[in-house]
């Protein structure tokens, strides 16, 4: 069975999109994994923008074609049986996307049926959570890694990601105004993972369920001078390691990353010092990776 790992963030622009994209790149190409991406940023869509230029054309204009996300929730909404059909788009040898919807901004808890019956309404919430799950029920023996991006901000699509994962990771710029919403991440999959229980008490219900762990914070567009982290960014780490894990390998920011999301092609591909030097930062971040999230 798959390893799942949830990139959440509450704070846009701090590289989460672009850990996640080269981590699964790296995992495929230089690990030999098999890798499902689950892009679930649905304003932006910019993994499945990265394999798939053609899909962010009207993004968030036009209604997405095929079975996504989107319509494993709505089924929910409209008390129908809920089906793990859902379409997969191959990248490559390696990588496989099930692609962003941007619908999946209107999922909410708020719009499934309620009844007055407070333990159907407790398993309604249950199946709410589940519904990423339940899709990758069929899917994720046929790959060794799903990584879920997320939008960033707090939300039931958050909370069914956190769910599903076996781990989380919290990419972050190393500065304060960044870093401080790793404490609301690691708060709502605390939330997450007693709300379950709760529930589970409450309906004396038993599943596969464990705790989802947080597994750390990635340092992203980290400052360097003479090779080690600017003063301030040193500071930021220490004081994140303190409060929590961090992964100990980073990725400087840099021309490398910007000339490689202009062209949609991974910082492996790109020429140049800076690229080479971030392309190896992405390589060891991903080894370390594995091991933090086996």
């Amino acid at each position: 069975m798959a390893t799942v790992v949830g990139f959440i963030s509450e704070k846009g622009g701090v590289g989460k999109t672009t850990a996640c994209y080269h981590i699964a790149i790296a995992l495929g190409r230089y690990e030999g994994k098999r890798v499902l991406v689950i892009d679930a940023d649905y304003q932006r869509g910019g993994i499945s923008g990265r394999f798939f230029p053609k899909l962010i054309e009207g993004f968030g204009s036009e209604a997405p074609t095929g079975t996504t996300l989107f319509n494993k929730f709505q089924q929910l909404y409209s008390a129908s049986p809920q089906t793990t059909e859902i379409d997969v788009l191959p990248c490559n040898g390696q990588i496989d996307l099930i692609p962003a919807d941007p619908r999946l901004s209107t999922v909410s808890v708020d719009k499934l049926p309620s009844t007055n019956n407070i333990r159907a309404n407790n398993m309604s919430l249950l199946s709410h959570m589940k519904t990423i799950s339940f899709v990758l029920s069929g899917l994720s023996k046929n790959y060794d890694y799903v990584l879920i991006d997320s939008h960033p901000e707090v939300s039931d699509v958050m909370r069914s990601i956190i769910y599903v994962a076996d781990h989380c990771v919290s990419p972050v710029k190393l500065d304060r105004q960044s870093s401080i919403g790793v404490a609301t991440v690691i708060g709502e999959i605390s939330n997450v993972n007693n709300d379950i229980s709760m529930i589970r008490r409450s309906l004396d219900v038993e599943d596969d369920y464990r705790n989802t762990q947080f597994s750390g914070s990635m340092g992203m567009m980290a400052r360097e001078y003479g090779e080690g982290l600017k003063q301030s960014e040193q500071l930021e780490y220490n004081r994140l390691r303190r409060s929590g894990k961090i992964f100990t390998n980073y990725v400087t920011e840099g021309d490398g990353l910007r000339i490689a999301a202009a062209n949609r092609q991974p910082v492996f591909d790109v020429q140049g010092a800076n690229a080479v030097k971030q392309a190896a930062q992405f390589r060891a971040l991903t080894k370390e990776f594995m091991q933090v999230c086996p």
